[in-house]
């Protein structure tokens, strides 16, 4: 055997055995140090994440391009902290920045939550929260917190629900011309495409939960804005409400005075929680579609305000929901929904009395979401889980899919007819559909299925009833489901009937 041979030989004994002893290491190793190596593996991948979205971001006014990145995931907590620089602090804190945060955070969460749950994002510049710079807008966001908390002690609530289409054309002092908050992406204009999804959800709030319903944004069409030449449902909230409340400019012109380009941009933001709060609403619910710019990332999210656990509560409920409806629909079975509201200080809910949630229906960035946003048996299906979620949320009941539970066994005489329960969970749209059908049925007899109507919600359990009227003694299968008038089926339940001939 040559020298060279014998070398390389040696060499391979050697990784051999390193690799077995790193074996032998590895099952000996605690799962508490397994689960930190597999936690630095995933700060890795989310500080590349971080610096990718933010050499590309579009920055706002006062930011440079931060020298320092770092991002982690706190598994425990669900908290993204990414650490930067005071490169990045914008010179203030407006819809600019919103945007530009909600943008680096849907990568981010992208990312994690193929790993663990996520619930917020956040930042630290030189080591200190957004807050440290922006006091007012922590003391904003206590204040109205505050003021929720002593409305919904009190009595008088109007029983109204605030909708609030996102954005609309503004103007913008930049340039002078009338301009929208969203770039068109795969055939979406968000400021234009929010419009009918509010239109819908209004009709259901208003059939289904029993309520009125305002509109921050003008719904009718063939009516034209005068100063902009745009027709008025195509606007933002901001000049409707002006319109609807002139001498209320505390509601529409918080900037008065403001050389800032955008004013009339962060007014309208401004103005749907404060139209929520000038009528008194129950609920404020504001509809928008998502963006990212990688293009990748999908799904129905719900955004809430830190520390609002009642908001929280009623994002749950109708994330719950839009599942739930979303992937009744064919094509739509595995639509991506959340399964929690993710947490971030935004305006249109910080000002907000009452609880408030922001509904991102789904990312007009990718093509496949932006396809369901123009699909109007999505925006149905979207919308009824919106207000599905709101109704069980104001009734104090917890979300539960349509399920069918188990169906008893049961024998019977050859001749006999017995009914039988079929219970199940969940809180279904009426009139309910009871599918019965034949899933194994002996030679030579006749087995049919049945499919029975319940017209509205009932006290007792919800029977069918089953015969023997075939000759012999034999088992037959059957499987039952049930089917909403929203489309909404339950999984199949299978169980036993024994037939048992007279004696």
């Amino acid at each position: 055997m040559s020298r060279q041979m014998t070398s390389i030989l040696l060499l391979v004994g050697l990784i051999t055995a390193a690799n077995l002893l790193l074996v032998a290491s590895v099952r000996g190793a605690s799962a508490e140090s397994l689960q930190l190596e597999r936690d630095v593996e995933l700060d890795t991948l989310l500080t590349q994440r971080a610096r990718y979205a933010l050499e590309r971001v579009a920055l706002v006014g006062g930011q440079l391009r931060p020298r320092h990145v770092d991002a982690s995931l706190n598994i425990a907590t669900g908290v993204i902290t990414v650490r930067l620089d005071r490169s990045f602090l914008p010179e203030d804190y407006g819809p600019s920045f919103e945007d530009q945060r909600s943008n680096i955070n849907n990568g981010l969460i992208y990312e994690a939550e193929k790993f663990a749950p996520v619930s917020t994002v956040e930042y630290l510049y030189d080591g200190k929260d957004i807050y440290h710079y922006f006091p007012e807008v922590k003391a904003a966001d206590d204040a109205a917190r505050l003021e929720g908390e002593r409305r919904r002690q009190a009595t008088g609530r109007s029983g109204m629900a605030v909708v609030a289409a996102g954005h609309g054309y503004f103007m913008s002092y930049r340039t002078n011309t009338w301009v929208t908050s969203r770039d068109e992406h795969n055939g979406v204009s968000e400021g234009l495409l929010t419009p009918l999804y509010a239109g819908e959800l209004r009709a259901l709030v208003e059939a289904r939960s029993g309520m009125a319903v305002t509109r921050a944004r003008v719904q009718e069409a063939g009516t034209t804005h005068p100063e902009s030449g745009f027709e008025w449902w195509t606007m933002a909230a901001r000049y409707a409400i002006a319109q609807q409340y002139p001498m209320e400019t505390g509601i529409w012109n918080t900037y008065a005075g403001s050389t800032l380009w955008d004013r009339e941009e962060r007014e309208d933001i401004n103005s749907r929680p404060k139209l929520a709060n000038h009528v008194g609403a129950n609920v404020l619910i504001h509809l928008h579609s998502n963006g990212e710019d990688s293009g990748v990332v999908r799904g129905s999210r719900v955004i809430v305000q830190p520390g609002r656990a009642v908001d929280a509560a009623l994002g749950r409920s109708v994330l719950c929901s839009m599942k739930e409806l979303i992937q009744s629909r064919a094509g739509y079975e595995a639509f991506v929904v959340a399964p929690a509201p993710h947490v971030d200080n935004k305006g249109e809910n910080r000002e907000a009395h009452m609880p408030s949630i922001i509904v991102e229906t789904a990312f007009h960035t990718n093509p496949d979401d932006a396809a369901a946003l123009l699909d109007p048996e999505f925006r149905i299906a979207s919308m009824k889980g919106v207000e599905k979620g709101y109704r069980l949320f104001r009734e104090g009941k917890d979300c539960k899919p349509l399920k069918g539970e188990a169906i008893e066994d049961v024998s019977m005489s050859q001749g006999a007819s017995r009914e039988i329960e079929v219970p199940f969970e969940g809180y279904p749209q009426y009139p309910l559909r009871i599918v019965t059908r034949n899933v194994g049925c002996p030679p030579g007899w006749v087995c049919r299925g049945s499919e029975i109507t319940v017209d509205a919600p009932q006290p007792t359990p919800l029977k069918i009833a089953l015969s023997c009227n075939n000759s012999g003694s034999a088992p037959l299968f059957w499987e039952t489901s049930l089917v909403d008038d929203d489309g909404v089926k339950s999984v199949p339940v299978r169980y036993r009937q024994q037939c048992i001939r007279s004696s």
